[in-house]
């Protein structure tokens, strides 16, 4: 009666034994493990024409049927691991050995070098894969992961102290030599407007797991960015750059984490503003978290193109135009320093005033559009001259459909005019409606810049 090889379930990939007809000595199971072995590595000692016939693989195989091509080269490969065939005798004490031998299989399986191949790992995180799910998403996002790299702050006692992601800005020539530029948050240097370091120590991990030494520039606090250059011989590419993002847009967060694997998070930019910081209604929020290490990493549509920043920020993440971040860069990159606009107001725009609001305000002052002033600072050149809160400014130098982000570039760009003249102040034309007094005004509003 004819016995079965193997077990079932995860063990159906069980030893293979040899069968002989020599009715001699039982074989125990260690004899049975070093036989197949022999067997598998071609060291038997029955190497017969038969037994490598049939060793031989199906693709070997027909390679031999054609006169024409040559023989077969045997791999001199070890064997596969397999585990024992389940005990038929149903004896515990054979029972017992056979788990043993199966641990040991395990524990040797579980050491294979080729588990840690990339075709053999699972994903090291999760949010990425249920993130970025399409082909044509994880093309897009392969394509800007070659300009994001990893960086990390040193104290000078050797510890540790943040990571960020930053973004490749391109090539400079800095007295003779090209250099490549990166920009990232200002955290990863700085905290409240101060150095942590006199000479901050970054190092900077790139895509294909070069760590090099990066060189601060500088940083701004009111944005939160820093630049920074890193001398390598490699070609690393700058990013299609967007023009910043778009309400109700869908992007993508990218980051690149200590181990320099790529990270991702998909979210969309939501239809709010935030005024509650004086001058600092400029940032955009999305309904996704950012990525471990993603503080400075960038936010890119689903075409590619690079349109903001972003920054951990509680309930939602906060993500700052690139459109203002190239202007800081090329205007310290002209002048070295950035010339900021200071109004001393804090608006939200008509744009996202509640609907029933906003027709109350078109019925009885015929306005539908424009900026509601949320904030007044005290003692600024706003409040002296009488524009409070609750008060319509219809336009700034005649703009008045800009969203908050698109009015925080328009007053930078002043600041090209600041440091070109050396002027103090820019002034500014207002026209501000009072719903009080129903009554609307032009006012020259002298706009200070804080230079640096």
């Amino acid at each position: 009666m004819a016995t079965e090889s193997g077990s079932p379930g995860p063990l159906a990939d069980a030893l293979e034994t040899k069968s002989s007809a020599d009715p001699g000595p039982v074989p125990t199971k260690r004899m049975k493990i070093e036989a197949a072995a022999e067997e598998l590595v071609g060291r038997s000692n029955t190497g017969t024409e038969e037994a490598a016939q049939q060793r031989m693989t199906p693709a070997a195989a027909a390679v031999g049927d054609s006169s024409s091509a040559s023989p077969a080269v045997p791999i001199n490969a070890p064997p596969r691991l397999r585990f024992p065939p389940y005990p038929e005798t149903g004896k515990r004490k054979d029972l017992r050995n056979w788990q043993d031998e199966c641990k040991r299989i395990r524990e040797i399986a579980a050491k294979d070098p080729r588990l840690k191949l990339p075709t053999r790992r699972k994903p090291k995180d999760q949010g990425t894969a249920d993130a970025v799910l399409s082909s044509r998403e994880k093309v897009v996002v392969r394509g800007v992961a070659r300009s994001i790299v990893n960086i990390s702050s040193t104290t000078h006692d050797g510890s540790k102290r943040s990571q960020c992601t930053g973004v490749i800005m391109g090539q400079q020539e800095f007295n003779g030599k090209q250099r490549t530029l990166i920009v990232t948050c200002s955290k990863i240097i700085s905290s409240m407007g101060k150095l942590l370091d006199p000479i901050p120590k970054l190092s900077v991990g790139l895509p294909n797991k070069t760590i090099l030494d990066g060189q601060f520039l500088f940083f701004d606090d009111r944005y939160d960015i820093a630049l920074l250059e890193i001398d390598v011989d490699l070609p690393l590419q700058r990013p299609s750059i967007g023009s910043g993002p778009e309400y109700g847009q869908e992007v993508f967060i990218l980051a690149r984490d200590s181990g320099l694997s790529l990270r991702a998070r998909h979210g969309e930019v939501l239809w709010l503003e935030e005024s509650d910081f004086i001058d600092r209604s400029y940032q955009m929020f999305v309904n996704c978290e950012v990525p471990l290490a993603g503080n400075g990493g960038p936010v890119i549509d689903h075409d590619g193109n690079v349109t903001g920043m972003a920054f951990y920020s509680n309930p939602n993440a906060g993500v700052l135009s690139i459109s203002t971040i190239m202007t800081c860069i090329e205007m310290w990159l002209k002048f070295s320093r950035i010339a900021r606009p200071i109004h001393g107001l804090g608006v939200k725009t008509f744009e996202f005033l509640d609907v029933s609001l906003q027709e109350e305000i078109s019925v009885d002052h015929g306005i539908d559009s424009g900026f509601i002033v949320h904030t007044v600072s005290y003692y600024s050149a706003a409040e002296s001259l009488g524009i409070l809160p609750g008060d319509v400014i219809v336009s700034f130098d005649d703009q008045h459909t800009l969203t908050l982000p698109q009015l925080e570039d328009y007053l930078l760009s002043l600041g090209w005019t600041f440091l070109n003249n050396s002027s103090s102040t820019v002034d500014l034309k207002l026209e501000v409606y009072d719903l009080m007094k129903q009554s609307k005004r032009s006012i020259t509003l002298p706009v200070q810049f804080c230079d640096a």
